[in-house]
């Protein structure tokens, strides 16, 4: 009896665990290094395809850098030293793209020099 019991509770145990994780998926998390390469002036990577509901991280790694949104579809801009980091978690389709504004130009909506751009699909 004692047993079955315990069978009981375990499966009862592990199909909760099995709905929750259904309910609440974990969240994946992408890292964007800011300051990558030689002359530490480059996203890396520097064009992403996420998942709908991916956090992205960017943590910079070389000087310091802004990750600043230049498209009209998404607001950010945060200033980063060697170490620190920032995140968003993308919750929409689309292209989000961002830019170093100590380390690129924009002219026209395109960017040269320091940018990245994000795809969520």
């Amino acid at each position: 009896m004692k047993r079955t019991i315990r069978h009981i509770a375990v499966a009862g145990a592990a199909t909760l665990a099995l709905l929750l994780a259904q309910a609440f998926p974990a969240q994946a998390s992408v890292v964007v290094k800011a300051g990558a390469g030689t002359t530490c002036m480059h996203f890396k990577p520097a064009t992403l395809s996420v998942a709908k509901g991916t956090k992205v991280v960017w943590r910079d790694v070389c000087l310091s850098h802004t990750v600043t949104a230049y498209s009209k579809n998404w607001s950010k801009n945060v200033t980063l030293t060697t170490g620190q980091t920032t995140s968003k978690v993308f919750t929409t389709r689309g292209v989000f793209k961002y830019r170093c504004r100590f380390h690129s130009t924009l002219s026209g909506g395109v960017c040269s020099g320091m940018c990245g751009k994000i795809t969520v699909g």
